[in-house]
């Protein structure tokens, strides 16, 4: 406890040097200015010609449209006019809603930065333009679509700028062209996309029409003109927040939606699947053909549910999983890639950053991480002003020979309560039902219950708090976990602290636990520093620090921590990094380590270790990013260099090469030397936004794992595809190899 007290008061001089310096920051023009007691309001006007989606705004209807401009500076120079602007208009018919955007660039087409056209890429990477909506006028939620110069698409679900669906796939269209004076975007949103109240519901003011007629929702929009590394928005909001914060947008008004339809989108598909697996050096190669028929459904029940069935799940087009090389005591966390179940994510995983009580990825996984057929399933949600609820099940057949794992049953249900401007209570209770091979006699279940919520008194200051509690009937008993997070942001600074506790018997089913039998303190800050004085090259200065301490959950003793500080850290105007990071580690260990091979003994250890980061222009054709640290590690040495170097000459090819690199040196109890790397090059082609190419390799050496994965995609119509993928894995260590070559077609028709 000792040792805490210390971190502790390192903490609360952190948080007074943060206090202390902000003054000299205030007297920029950063504060968090309040939202306007009324929201600008804009128009939408009914299309008067038809209009083709091409990218280009020279139909008559286009020219009628009234026009958005003076959007303002989040980044660099908040509240400052947007230089370049950029002009807006929205039109509507009855099937689409439009929105046209120019945005002007004084280099033209040469000026503009997209290195790839990947699907849901990256914010800061692009130049980028999008709109939000909140058609329920909430002021806490938003359904956004963006774009690039080439027509990429990205689009997402935000919820209380603090939950973010960002895998949310809608059906919407957009074009592009690029010219010598900036790029134009041209987007179609079909009305049954969006989900909107019913007739009567936010009917404008002052439009001399019926409610029925015409309506009011929450909008806003943002620009990133990257070669600036410029974000503006319309109307602007303060650069600690994101555009997801609704309680800063503006009002449209004027648009007549027609009544709800059925709204049902049916997703059909067709898998063709070879699997080779050979096990041995002189074992034979098997193989097996199989075709897969099954299919999605999708049903908005009404403007705010929506039922999802799935038969025969596939997930034959995911992205295969990054290898790394572990050297910490926790538990690796693989993210979820499987679109079924990233889909609304945000409503059903509450989480914390050492456990989470429900996982998606422990759905149609085996014991020995090999997928397990799954044999359909069903997800509701239902989200309105005030609350939201979702279900979900899903079967999971078993493994065929003897000894495998036996089928399973998932299920979980959630709520959320909305109270206030925006705080919000949540329950989520998740079961596991294994089913035994042999008459259906169950061996074992696990059920969990959690409550958790986001308390915002303030603008700056949130609240974040998670409880969960399992119990696993056939051996496991009852465990518990919880987290409480406290976190203040500023255009001066931002500095948190989060506390978790997770108790030996804690063993959520459906979930992830990095490790048991814990206690984790993390104060964490950092400034926010522009001072007139400092080179132009660097858009502020935020030097930071950080506490890790883990204690035991059943003793209380410590078993290890750390303390961090890096009093050099510079964000350059391009976008690229620059940092110095000291760190001081702490070890108890109670029983015998083993990472990557090496034996190292139960005991107590200190070491320090130096950091060094930088990296370039992320949207820039050439990147370049490095990190470098050395120092001990337990009772031996460490140097370790991660490296990411990524040519993109356009948007229509990327080569990258990503590596890490470990040397260990008289580490452990024999005093071993051993070296870990890993190597991984990544080819990215695109004819257009629509049909592209993606070719992955990567080596471990720890594992002696190679890995391939080939994938051509073709977006015949949107969100209608066909695949072609190919995936190796090759283990030098056992001389195995298992190979997979799919072909999908899968096909979407909204109703």
């Amino acid at each position: 406890m000792r040792l805490f007290n210390q971190y502790w008061w390192l903490f609360l001089s952190g948080l007074c040097f943060s206090l202390a310096t902000s003054p000299d920051a205030r007297a920029q023009d950063a504060t968090i200015f309040a939202p306007p007691p009324v929201p600008p309001v804009i128009r939408a006007v009914r299309a008067t010609s038809p209009v083709s989606v091409d990218g280009r705004l020279d139909e008559a209807a286009w020219k009628a449209a009234p026009v958005v401009r003076n959007f303002r500076q989040v980044e660099p120079n908040q509240g400052q006019a947007a230089r370049p602007d950029t002009d807006v208009r929205i039109i509507f018919d009855d099937k689409n809603l439009y929105i046209g955007a120019f945005c002007p660039d004084s280099l033209g087409r040469a000026g503009l930065r997209a290195p790839d056209m990947r699907r849901d890429f990256g914010f800061f990477d692009h130049d980028l333009f999008g709109v939000g909506f909140d058609p329920f006028l909430t002021r806490r939620n938003v359904m956004s679509f963006q774009t690039n110069p080439y027509g990429a698409q990205r689009d997402l679900q935000a919820f209380d700028d603090n939950l973010f669906d960002r895998e949310w796939d809608a059906l919407w269209k957009v074009r592009t062209t690029r010219t010598d004076s900036g790029w134009v975007a041209e987007m179609q949103l079909p009305w049954a996309t969006l989900r909107y109240p019913t007739a009567g519901k936010n009917a404008s003011k002052g439009s001399g029409k019926s409610p029925a007629d015409t309506v009011e929702w929450g909008i806003n929009f943002v620009r990133l003109a990257r070669r600036r590394n410029q974000t503006s928005g319309f109307p602007g909001w303060p650069r600690a927040y994101t555009n997801a914060r609704m309680s800063y947008a503006a009002v449209v008004r004027g648009l007549q939606p027609p009544a709800a339809s059925a709204n049902i989108r049916v997703q059909p598909y067709v898998v063709v699947q070879q699997d080779r697996r050979r096990d041995g050096p002189d074992q034979p190669t098997d193989i097996d053909t199989k075709v897969k028929v099954g299919g999605d459904v999708k049903w908005a029940l009404n403007p705010h549910a929506v039922l999802d069935l799935t038969v025969n799940t596939d997930f034959a087009q995911a992205d295969a999983d990054r290898q790394v090389i572990n050297l910490r005591r926790f538990n690796v966390f693989f993210p979820e890639r499987r679109q079924f179940f990233l889909e609304n994510a945000g409503l059903f995983a509450p989480s914390t950053p050492l456990f989470q009580p429900f996982f998606s990825r422990t759905i149609g996984l085996g014991d020995n991480g090999l997928p397990l057929p799954l044999t359909g399933g069903a997800r509701y949600t239902d989200r309105t002003v005030g609350r939201g609820i979702g279900g979900l099940y899903v079967h999971q057949k078993g493994e065929d020979f003897a000894g495998g794992q036996a089928p399973a049953h998932f299920g979980v249900g959630r709520f959320l309560k909305n109270y206030g401007k925006q705080n919000n209570v949540g329950l989520l209770v998740t079961s596991r039902y294994d089913q035994a091979a042999d008459e259906g006699r169950a061996y074992g279940q696990n059920t969990t219950v959690s409550v958790d919520g986001l308390i915002r008194p303030s603008q700056p200051l949130t609240l974040n708090y998670l409880l969960s509690g399992s119990l696993t009937r056939g051996g496991g008993g009852e465990g518990a976990a919880g987290y409480v997070r406290a976190s203040y942001s500023t255009n001066q600074f931002f500095v948190s602290t989060s506390h978790s506790v997770i108790t030996r018997a804690y063993r959520p089913a459906m979930g992830f636990v990095a490790r048991q039998d814990l206690v984790y303190h993390n104060p964490y800050g950092y400034l926010i520093w522009r001072p007139a004085w400092k080179p132009t090259f660097i858009r502020s200065i935020e030097p930071d620090f950080s506490v890790d301490v883990y204690q035991g959950a059943s003793d209380g003793k410590f078993q290890e921590g750390s303390f961090a500080v890096s009093p050099l850290f510079f964000l350059l105007q391009s976008g690229g990094q620059f940092y110095l990071k000291l760190e001081h580690n702490r070890q108890n260990l109670p029983v015998d380590f083993d990472p990557v091979g090496v034996l190292i003994g139960a005991g107590r250890y200190r070491y320090n270790r130096v950091e060094v980061r930088f990296a370039t222009d992320p949207s820039s054709k050439l990147y370049f990013g490095t990190t470098a640290s050395s120092g001990g590690y337990f009772n031996g040495t460490l140097r370790r260099a991660e490296a990411s170097l990524r040519y993109s000459p356009s948007a229509h090819a990327a080569l990258s090469l990503d590596g890490e690199y470990n040397r260990l040196r008289n580490v452990g109890i024999e005093k071993q030397n051993q070296d870990a790397w890993l190597l991984g090059p990544e080819l990215r082609l695109a004819l257009n936004p629509r049909v592209q190419l993606t070719a992955f390799y990567q080596y471990s050496s720890a594992a002696r794992l190679a890995r391939w994965n080939v994938r051509a995609s073709w977006e015949f119509q949107p969100l209608s595809y066909v695949y072609l993928v190919f995936n190796e894995l090759d283990n030098s260590r056992l001389d195995s190899r298992q190979q997979q070559t799919i072909g999908k077609v899968s096909y979407i028709k909204q109703f």
